[in-house]
């Protein structure tokens, strides 16, 4: 009491500020939380078949889409999404060196469909997160080494960590991954990629397929310069366009005709975009979980912030 009535003026006026700030944002985040568990509670389930335009809620595997695999940074993992962190130890403790997350895009499957999911934007709950050590800050191998290493497991708010204790260092390295077949629960918005979206998208593939077509223009020559007078007139213009037409429309034909569905960030902290390989139900205990101790926090803090200004005025 003593020591904050001998306070200078500047002092106590930040020491009060910072703990009015303090309480105030734990408020802050505590209705966050309580709004994103209650907006998963009051959002129902969608199959991807019939889900409505808009904001809706998924449930079911992760998938990896075709073409060039998504392969994780630290330890060469072909997964769905990563997100790693990799720290280094001081004697002050560990600090972080850098830290990335995939954007790349993948697939949420269920009985009737699939769905694009785009995360960039996306607030991303793995259940799983994987902690090794090593000499350099990056590591010469994953965090399973083989026969013979032993790791260290544990919950913390269903979040399952392993981490392997067999190998020490100065670098600690944090993975976080999606991989094919986990379970996944999405929420953001929506949209279906219907038939004059498909048009749209045909009528671009045509102008592109020309383009490639004029780049080499010696087998456009070759292919339909019908009268052999060494230029593209009109007509046999026309009628590479109406082949490169067909040609795509070929392709499109051969692909799956189900609408092309996504899932991506609405944009608004209101109706944040969420994906999970965690339970739509332990989401939801642990956003009220978060909401409870930040609570917990302002009563704290705001008590503490009334105390302190009173012992001053005493």
């Amino acid at each position: 009491m003593q020591e904050i009535a001998n306070l200078g003026t500047g002092a106590f006026f930040f020491w009060s500020a910072l703990l009015i700030l303090l309480s105030l944002a734990a408020l802050y985040f505590s209705f966050y939380h309580l709004h994103r568990a209650r907006l998963i509670e009051d959002t129902p389930t969608s199959r991807i078949r019939s889900a409505p335009q808009g904001y809706v809620e998924l449930i079911g595997e992760a998938d990896m889409m075709q073409g060039e695999a998504v392969i994780s940074p630290l330890s060469a993992t072909q997964c769905c999404w990563w997100r790693y962190k990799v720290d280094r130890k001081d004697d002050k403790g560990w600090h972080a060196v850098r830290s990335e997350k995939s954007n790349a895009l993948f697939l949420i499957k269920d009985e009737t469909g699939e769905c694009i999911l785009d995360p960039e934007g996306a607030t991303v709950t793995p259940s799983e997160r994987n902690i090794w050590y090593g000499p350099n800050s990056t590591p010469s191998a994953g965090p399973d080494r083989g026969i013979g290493t032993t790791h260290s497991q544990f919950n913390r708010f269903g979040l399952q960590i392993s981490i392997n204790t067999t190998f020490d260092g100065d670098y600690r390295y944090t993975e976080e991954l999606i991989m094919p077949g986990d379970p996944l629960y999405a929420i953001g918005l929506f949209s279906s990629l219907g038939e004059i979206d498909r048009k749209a998208m045909r009528d671009d593939m045509v102008k592109e397929r020309l383009r490639q077509w004029k780049s080499d223009h010696a087998s456009l020559l070759d292919r339909f310069d019908l009268n052999g007078d060494g230029k593209i007139d009109l007509d046999e213009w026309e009628t590479a366009r109406k082949a490169a037409k067909q040609e795509v429309t070929r392709e499109q034909l051969k692909e799956d005709q189900q609408p092309l569905h996504t899932l991506s960030t609405t944009g608004s902290r209101r109706r944040p975009m969420l994906i999970s390989t965690k339970e739509e139900f332990d989401l939801v205990r642990r956003f009220r979980y978060y909401s409870f101790f930040t609570l917990a926090a302002f009563f704290a803090l705001g008590s503490g912030s009334v105390w302190f200004i009173a012992a001053r005025m005493i």
